[in-house]
């Protein structure tokens, strides 16, 4: 596996790099656990976090369960409870109802469940919106990626997955086919374009043509793939690009992501795992916010030493802290 960086020479993947990705993939991900906070200090501004985020991708590429299928038919049951016109638009990834847009309309007689046509603007039709029935695997809410995709359309980079992490167990191709929500990357607060602009100055190459650390990630908005492994979180606007069941883990791109996460009022993390990228040469003002927000959660929180297994040492120039909840 090759490596470049801001296009320069390619090379093997550095100390610095391996770190980050083998820090993501073997992070716990125990959903029994008690939360943990985990802020990693660089000597620099990088693109740490997509490297972590991407090692949590990796990891669970490896699970059968890593999917949003369940969850997704739920979402689309619930909203039989909405009134109609209030009910979320949906679309349905085969080609030949490309342009239509669709509601859920409920089961029928058969207790299979139906979608009816919304009518488009200026359409001239003497019939009335047609109903048909469907598979909730095959339509996806408007703006969101798809659910589940065929053969032949899956995620376009096995082999830089493969070959990511050494001594990791062998992924499930069928994940490749999959939305997975579980994993989040929350940008910086400057903007979503300026996290993926980091994000893209890092390239991999296995053999195959290079490709672009914010490709990899395959956030919803930044890929002209059709499902998502990664959700993103827009520090800026305080939204989420979409519903998940539940976060395991949100991988924060700077101090001001960090705060903005950790401070969320309307509990959309939960109590999942935070994992925070700090650069060390930020302004005074800021490093001393994060130095004063971790002490106050003293009350609810106390140091820990624990680290994963199987990872590599420390690199130089990086330090690394985490807190436990009681």
């Amino acid at each position: 596996m090759q490596f470049s960086e801001a296009n320069d020479f390619w090379c093997d993947i550095p100390d610095w790099a391996r770190f980050m990705i083998r820090f993501g993939y073997c992070w716990p991900n125990n959903i029994k656990a008690r939360r943990r906070l985990i802020l990693i200090s660089m000597p620099c501004d990088s693109a740490a976090s997509g490297l972590i985020a991407l090692g949590a991708l990796r990891k669970y590429l490896e699970d059968s369960s890593a999917n949003d299928i369940e969850f997704h038919r739920q979402r689309i049951w619930d909203e039989e409870k909405k009134i109609p016109q209030n009910r979320k638009i949906l679309l349905h990834k085969n080609k030949r109802y490309h342009g239509y847009k669709f509601r859920y309309h409920g089961k029928n007689h058969d207790g299979l469940d139906e979608i009816i046509e919304i009518p488009r603007a200026g359409k001239k039709s003497l019939s009335s919106p047609f109903i048909m029935p469907v598979d909730v695997k095959d339509v996806y809410f408007e703006k969101e990626p798809c659910l589940e995709v065929d053969t032949g359309h899956e995620l376009s980079y096995g082999d830089i997955y493969r070959n990511l992490v050494d001594h990791s167990d062998e992924f499930l191709d069928s994940n490749l086919k999959k939305t997975y929500s579980g994993v989040c990357l929350a940008g910086r607060k400057m903007g979503e374009n300026l996290t993926r602009e980091i994000m893209s100055s890092i390239r991999f190459c296995s053999g195959s043509e290079p490709v672009q650390l914010d490709q990899l990630l395959s956030v919803h908005d930044w890929s002209s793939e059709t499902i998502s492994r990664m959700s993103f979180y827009n520090s800026r606007t305080q939204k989420i690009d979409r519903q998940s069941a539940s976060l395991r883990l949100v991988v924060a791109d700077g101090d001001a992501a960090f705060l903005t996460v950790y401070n969320d009022k309307d509990i959309l993390f939960g109590d999942c795992d935070i994992i925070a990228v700090i650069d060390r040469t930020l302004e005074r003002d800021r490093l001393d916010a994060i130095v004063e927000k971790m002490s106050s959660l003293s009350q609810w929180y106390d140091t820990d030493h624990f680290l994963p297994e199987n990872l590599p040492p420390v690199p130089k120039g990086v330090s690394l802290a985490i807190w436990k909840k009681r």
